[in-house]
């Protein structure tokens, strides 16, 4: 538990340095998975796409390494593409993370599949 709580912290602290970053909005090579999906844009799938690229992000950020401490804060602060999101959808999306614990604690899971630190099916039990 103390673990889940460090990454969410850490989630937080990146998401909260990136809302603060100016010029924020550098593509990124990592896109997001593809929608696996067609049809109307509910809610739902507006969060599924938020929380997608958002782990994809974060990451392809944790997984390199950084020599230089301004690079690895400016990869922090970029901004993934977020397909079929407007920019208002994202800053709500965004500022939901820091107010919602329960969608902090999704994107945390998220990340736990997408970075492969997802406990498997035969090591669970």
């Amino acid at each position: 538990m103390l673990r889940s709580r460090a990454l969410l912290a850490v989630t937080a602290l990146a998401l909260t340095a990136s809302l603060s970053a100016c010029g924020g909005n550098a593509p990124q090579e990592i896109k997001a998975p593809a929608p696996t999906t067609t049809g109307p844009l509910t809610e739902e799938r507006r969060e599924t796409l938020f929380l997608d690229a958002t782990a994809t992000h974060l990451c392809g950020i944790q997984s390199r390494v950084y020599t230089d401490p301004g690079a690895m804060a400016s990869a922090y602060a970029s901004r993934p593409i977020y397909a079929d999101l407007t920019d208002a959808q994202v800053d709500a999306f965004r500022q939901r993370l820091i107010s919602d614990p329960a969608f902090a604690a999704r994107l945390t899971e998220k990340m736990k599949v997408v970075c492969g630190t997802a406990p498997s099916a035969s090591s669970a039990g």
